[in-house]
């Protein structure tokens, strides 16, 4: 039993010595897929932000968990508008792959609870609910290190928002930097 135990600690001081925390900071242009069919006006863009800590474990693997606000979408018809605004707390793995000494490329895969508010107005009224639903999250980016703490990153990540039953693919193109700490 002092064997499995003695086996267990140098694994796991093993796998913290190449250890690394980081952040990210992105933003960038969104996209909603929706169904904009009888409005006279569709805005199915948008301006997102993503923050993301993650933990490497070593040969490329980590664990990310982060929050993507994807912007505000508009429809209207005459008097009648619809404003939807998802964000999303995503939790996943990342995996790192290198592309040259300082070229690299990142692919993620979790899980998002994206949140998508809908705010509708009909002349004078308005109102507003939302809807949570556990999504499938990906994303995948190119990096640059220009220090070994510090990396630019042009991302792409995505997820469905959901609400009233209807769907629609979520978008976030992203430039931003990786802290390593």
């Amino acid at each position: 039993m002092k064997k499995h135990a003695i086996v267990l600690a140098a694994l796991i001081g093993a796998a913290s010595a190449q250890a690394q925390v980081y952040g990210t900071v992105a933003g960038g242009a969104t996209h909603l897929g929706m169904d904009c069919t009888g409005a006279t006006s569709c805005d199915t863009s948008g301006t997102g932000v993503k923050l993301v800590g993650g933990y490497e474990f070593g040969n490329g693997f980590s664990l990310e968990a982060g929050y993507i606000g994807f912007g505000k979408f508009r429809a209207a018809d005459g008097t009648v508008g619809l404003t939807v605004k998802p964000t999303a707390i995503t939790l996943g793995g990342a995996f790192a792959l290198p592309l040259g000494s300082d070229w690299g490329m990142n692919v993620r895969l979790g899980v998002a609870q994206v949140k998508t508010k809908a705010s509708a107005t009909v002349g004078a009224l308005s109102g507003s609910d939302s809807e949570s639903k556990a999504k499938v999250y990906a994303g995948v980016g190119v990096t640059y290190a220009i220090s070994k703490t510090v990396k630019f990153e042009l991302g792409v990540d995505s997820t469905q928002a959901e609400f009233a039953g209807e769907k629609g693919t979520l978008r976030l193109i992203s430039l931003g930097a990786t802290f390593a700490f």
